[in-house]
């Protein structure tokens, strides 16, 4: 089938990829896919999810993952680290990508000074070695930034201040001691329970969704990792196994593996009234109009922090101190269109930039994606028997890419129109390609879409339902169907990753 679809690209490529795109759209994720941010993790962000509830459409749920990769017995991971970094959420409507409204988070983390250690300190305080047991707080700030449309120019609105964050999921001893899940029982009594049965459990997680001030709720932390990739395969040259290129002989040997699993990341998870979006209502709601552009949502999220940090001895968290004004150094929104399109010389200049300007930024990688050029050099077309006319098809000019980003609606291909950002009809009930939902899919470990699937079948072979680089397709925990929707921290302790490295493998294993 993979191949019978790759023989029809040159006669209808951009018929078949705006038909496809009714039921799916190109989203994947970008964990650490720029070189900047392997400096600075905290302006890593990885995946961004934004939808509309069904039925009344009453409610927009906006979900930001960042600084990913965190080995759950690797305790020290934390938002400490995160101090003085912005994170928004970016709205616009209609044909625009304009901001009408933006959301702000930020982080505070506090921790006393103590003097040196003496032979008679008590239990806690800042010389202790973990910071559970420190005192040390860490909250957030929800801010509806001045410029909204219901704002009248009135200045910014706090929706939210000094809300606690959720705080990791160490294991049983943490569980007790410092959330007060438990009564503990000491090495001295003989009793294991409290060194071996976690009591952090989604009861506790939802002590920390915490109301804002126009009817929403905000909740922040550490989660699962709720993204699935054969990253392996990817990194070793898109060395993809049988499954995911139609069984092609001297493919890698299946299955794939998903390198997430067992990884935590930190969210930050907004659920947002209608009311605040569009204050007079969604145009033409439960009415879905195929050439309408005025109930359309333009997201897309931002992380930005002063522009010198200076290194600042009395900051006993981080170190840092930062001045100047505030500047972008990370942004998401269609996750694998700077992993999966923009070239590695365009990634960090992405990063910083606006989908304002991607027309003339990123035009050319989308026209002409690289993608392309890797996979006939890899031998992949020739494999599967398809033509080289249709291969020079799909090297470009690409417009079938542009319009399937723009859902086959009148936005115009220019600068301040068309860029990397999520699009929302916000009239009907959200599924791809309008908005991304996290999870939603045929089993409570699924997505709606396999978004890995989706975006290099319409890359390499110019229809989303060809089959290539379906990988993993299930996630490694089940999601949670309600706010926030993301499944709980795996335990510092006992899950994630680690062995026992006996016996050691000495030389690379044989498959």
């Amino acid at each position: 089938m993979f191949t019978q679809s790759l023989k029809r690209t040159s006669k209808s490529l951009i018929a078949m990829t705006l038909l496809a795109a009714a039921g799916t759209s190109v989203y994947g994720s970008s964990h650490r896919e720029a070189l900047a941010v392997l400096n600075e993790p905290c302006a890593d962000n990885t995946d961004t999810y934004s939808w509309v509830s069904n039925g009344a459409h009453d409610k927009l749920y906006l979900i930001m993952n960042f600084n990913p990769l965190h080995e759950p017995g690797q305790g020290n991971q934390g938002l400490r680290a995160c101090n003085g970094y912005r994170y928004e959420f970016h709205i616009g409507k209609g044909t625009s990508l304009k901001d009408k409204i933006v959301y702000r988070v930020e982080f505070t983390n506090t921790l006393k000074a103590a003097p040196t250690p003496g032979p008679n300190d008590a239990l806690g305080g800042g010389n202790e070695l973990l910071w559970q047991l420190t005192g040390g707080t860490e909250t957030m700030t929800v801010t509806r930034v001045a410029g909204s449309e219901n704002q009248n120019g009135d200045g910014d609105v706090i929706l939210a201040k000094d809300v606690p964050v959720l705080p990791n999921n160490h294991g049983p001893q943490t569980d007790r001691l410092v959330y007060g899940l438990g009564a503990f029982k000491g090495y001295d009594t003989g009793d294991a329970s409290s060194r071996e049965l976690g009591l952090y459990d989604q009861n506790f997680v939802d002590t920390y969704i915490k109301p804002l001030s126009n009817g929403g709720r905000v909740i922040a932390g550490q989660f699962d990792d709720p993204y699935q990739l054969d990253e392996k395969g990817i990194f070793d040259l898109v060395n993809l196994n049988r499954d995911d290129l139609g069984g092609i002989p001297g493919a890698r040997r299946a299955p794939g593996k998903d390198i997430f699993t067992g990884f935590n990341i930190f969210s930050i998870a907004l659920e947002i009234p209608m009311a605040d979006v569009f204050p007079n209502g969604i145009p033409h709601n439960n009415v879905g109009l195929a050439n309408s552009t005025d109930s359309l949502l333009r997201v897309w999220s931002s992380i930005s922090r002063q522009a010198t940090q200076t290194v600042d001895a009395s900051n006993i968290i981080t170190g840092l101190k930062g001045s100047g004004s505030f500047v972008q150094v990370g942004r998401n929104a269609l996750p694998l269109f700077n992993a999966g399109l923009v070239g590695t010389q365009r990634q960090t200049m992405y990063l910083r930039s606006s989908p304002l300007t991607d027309v003339s930024n990123f035009g050319a990688d989308i026209l002409y994606p690289v993608l392309v050029r890797d996979a006939d050099a890899l031998g992949i077309y020739k494999a599967l028997g398809v033509p080289a006319a249709s291969v020079t098809t799909l090297r470009g000019p690409r417009l079938d890419i542009i319009k399937a980003i723009n859902l086959g609606r009148p936005i115009p291909i220019e600068d301040g129109s068309t860029g990397d950002v999520l699009t929302i009809d916000a009239a009907i009930d959200s599924s791809f390609p309008n908005g991304r939902r996290l999870g939603g899919g045929t089993s409570p470990n699924r997505h709606q879409v396999n978004v890995n699937t989706v975006l290099i079948s319409l890359i390499v072979a110019g229809d989303p339902s060809a089959g290539l680089a379906k990988g993993v397709e299930v996630n490694d925990k089940d999601f949670l169907p309600r706010f926030p929707f993301l499944a709980p921290a795996h335990q510092g302790l006992l899950q994630g990753h680690g062995g026992v490295n006996t016996p050691t493998v000495p030389t690379i294993p044989v498959p």
